[in-house]
């Protein structure tokens, strides 16, 4: 008799805490939310993150505070993320860097796998891009001229996202640079102006302004813009992958499916606020939420892209 009531007692136990357990999951966020950038005030992912999380805080109710926690090139706050509970009060910035590239090219205590992929809000698409007095008036042309003699291109260090992504560009398309690798993308378009050297892959915020005064041209790009009209795509020359810089945020793996889908809704609903397309335009980035199931698969192909790549690189 008393192992019955026991048992009954169990079971009365558990239901209750399945129950308590949903209502309190309905009820997020209940406290602030802290999204970690792995990088530094003021780059590309820091501002489209604050753009992203004053505005979905609106939305919750909660503060959504943003965290900048920098080092060994976006490992130390991807790490310290990838131990953080699975609750959904603490997220991490993503992007191609800290995401795709980083884990197959060095060794981390994540990987993609780590993580459950919650929105993406914008896209910075990768661009090659020549002075306007280059010779290479196509990517036609390009590809043809570094072929047939060494033509430099700038990028910012040997292991970084944009110098993966040129070399799988120029894998695919047939043709090798001479990397000259500068401080950022900024710092290589100064260097493509001032006929240093003969491109470089850089994104909008950083080739712009250049091609705005006439001073440089973009030849390819990720995918098209309305400020560069007529710029053809890597797809339009049979190039697959996505080439680019992107933001978004991912959660640590096992975050309950209610969370996902109270950040998601909140996401969707800021993304079509003027005010937050206007902030994401000034700084240069393309507004592109995604998320669910297609958007997961579509990161999951480009992540062994990115493996495959590591792989032919370290053979």
């Amino acid at each position: 008799m008393k192992s019955t009531k026991k048992t009954l007692l169990s079971i009365a136990t558990a239901v209750t805490m399945t129950f308590a357990a949903g209502a309190a999951m309905a009820d997020y966020p209940e406290k602030p939310i802290k999204v970690i950038v792995p990088w530094g005030a003021g780059g590309d992912s820091d501002l489209t993150t604050r753009i992203w999380a004053d505005a979905v805080e609106k939305e919750l109710g909660v503060p959504v505070v943003v965290i900048n926690k920098t080092g060994g090139g976006g490992v130390v706050g991807t790490s310290f993320v990838a131990r953080a509970k699975a609750d959904g009060y603490t997220l991490i910035n993503a992007g191609v860097s800290n995401m795709m590239v980083t884990p197959n090219f060095t060794k981390t205590p994540y990987n993609f796998d780590t993580f459950q992929p919650v929105v993406k809000y914008t896209a910075v698409p990768l661009a090659v891009v020549v002075s306007k007095d280059s010779p290479y008036k196509t990517f036609d042309d390009f590809i043809a001229g570094a072929k047939n003699k060494t033509v430099t291109q700038g990028s910012w260090g040997a292991s970084s996202s944009g110098t993966i992504m040129a070399n799988i560009i120029g894998n695919q398309a047939g043709y090798k640079v001479k990397y000259v690798h500068g401080k950022g993308a900024a710092d290589s378009m100064v260097q493509v102006v001032g006929g240093h050297i003969d491109s470089a892959v850089s994104f909008p915020p950083a080739f712009g302004p250049h091609v705005k005064a006439d001073r440089a041209r973009v030849l390819v790009i990720d995918q098209k813009m309305d400020a560069f009209p007529g710029v053809p795509t890597y797809a339009d020359y049979g190039i697959k992958g996505s080439f680019g810089g992107w933001s978004g945020v991912f959660a640590p793996k096992g975050v309950p499916q209610e969370v996902v889908d109270k950040l998601a809704a909140a996401t969707a609903k800021v993304m079509k606020d003027p005010a937050v397309l206007k902030a994401y335009e000034n700084i240069g980035a393309l507004v592109d939420f995604r998320h669910g199931p297609e958007w997961i698969a579509d990161l999951e192909a480009t992540y062994s892209i990115y493996k495959n790549e590591a792989l032919r690189v370290k053979k």
